[in-house]
């Protein structure tokens, strides 16, 4: 009687330990609860499509019923999905309204599971748990659109490039063709994701794996799409004029988009601890070039633009916290730090190319 009561007190006690150590696993876990009981209940308030969603929904019923696109400038994905379904469903647009809301949950467990393995549990709820209650990615997640879809396939992408595995780039090109089949513009993310990955690993068949991958998908797409229409266009003409002259939009408006926690992000980038583990060097690069990219559009702003790179704006921002806590905010080490980096890369170039462009510094 003692023996099974201590065997008892054991796996009592093992059970709380293992729930102690899994906490915020478990209250990620219920977090992601409560964001599928909002999405359906916010999804059961739309009693019509926006105005993209109709277009979606009609490019849907013409591949279906083999009929000219509607809109054949937008991406087929959403629309072979939504087709597919209604193969076995029929065609109801009630049946697929929580279709992009499943695809950003499931963005958000995939970041979460990347993020916990090489930062922490507690790192990765902050990340994960911003972006997914962050309001333009809310709402429309709530609509029938490209956004959830194309953001889930980047952040696929991501976790595939993290891993060493040669077989996890091939399908890594294949989601990057995805992303472009998704929303063409994104696939500039995923690109930017691939490049740094391959600056980093240098595994010249990692990369050629990749780009076969990539390259196999986007043929098949942009085939199948000109066979149906007789031509293939990814915008309308006013909304692919980019100038060099690069708009604050985003930045004026970078507290409405992503909160005061967008504050954060230079502390993140001027930090000298940012740049000393390689895992952040995709979500920089991701960060920065995507700001600048839709920066540099001549006259199509919108909040919605933003959210294919919004983990990585709130990964910046969590990153700022973990290293002002763990080294604190010292100027003058970041501006000495900046300093010898500059000076480091013109001396590389001196010699690279043998070219005195600032004179020579002292030894």
């Amino acid at each position: 009687m003692a023996l099974e009561n201590h065997n008892k007190a054991r796996k009592k006690k093992g059970l709380l330990a293992l729930l102690y150590k899994h906490k915020i696993d478990i209250i990620f876990a219920i977090f992601c609860l409560f964001l599928a009981y909002q999405y359906n209940y916010h999804i059961s308030l739309m009693k019509v499509p926006i105005h993209d969603g109709a277009y979606y929904l009609l490019n849907a019923h013409d591949w279906l019923t083999n009929n000219l696109l509607s809109e054949f400038y937008r991406p087929p994905l959403i629309s072979w999905i939504i087709a597919g379904i209604w193969s076995i469903t029929g065609e109801s647009w009630v049946i697929v309204k929580g279709l992009q809301a499943a695809f950003t949950v499931s963005a958000g467990i995939i970041l979460y599971i990347l993020l916990r393995k090489h930062k922490g549990a507690m790192f990765a709820f902050g990340v994960t748990g911003l972006t997914m209650i962050s309001g333009p990615l809310f709402f429309f997640s709530t609509q029938i659109g490209t956004e959830g879809l194309s953001l889930f396939f980047v952040v696929l992408t991501l976790c595939l490039l993290k891993s060493q595995k040669e077989s996890h780039w091939f399908l890594a090109g294949i989601t990057i063709g995805l992303t472009f089949a998704s929303r063409y513009p994104i696939i500039l993310q995923s690109l930017v994701i691939f490049l740094v990955e391959s600056l980093v690993v240098k595994k010249p068949r990692h990369i050629i794996k990749t780009l076969s991958g990539m390259l196999l998908v986007i043929i098949i797409v942009v085939l199948v799409v000109y066979l149906k229409v007789g031509a293939f266009q990814t915008a309308l003409g006013k909304d692919t004029a980019l100038t060099l002259l690069f708009s604050p939009f985003y930045l004026i408006n970078s507290i409405d988009i992503w909160g005061l926690a967008f504050l954060l992000v230079p502390i993140a980038l001027l930090h000298e601890r940012t740049y000393s583990d390689k895992f952040n060097y995709s979500f920089i690069a991701w960060f920065i070039v995507s700001l600048l990219f839709w920066s540099a559009n001549s006259s199509n702003f919108q909040f919605r633009f933003t959210i294919q790179y919004t983990p990585a704006v709130y990964f910046l921002s969590v990153l700022a916290i973990e290293n002002i806590m763990k080294d604190g905010i010292t100027i003058n080490n970041t501006i000495l730090f900046w300093r010898n980096s500059i000076i480091s890369h013109i001396k590389y170039f001196k010699h690279r190319y043998k070219y005195d462009i600032l004179g020579r510094w002292p030894e």
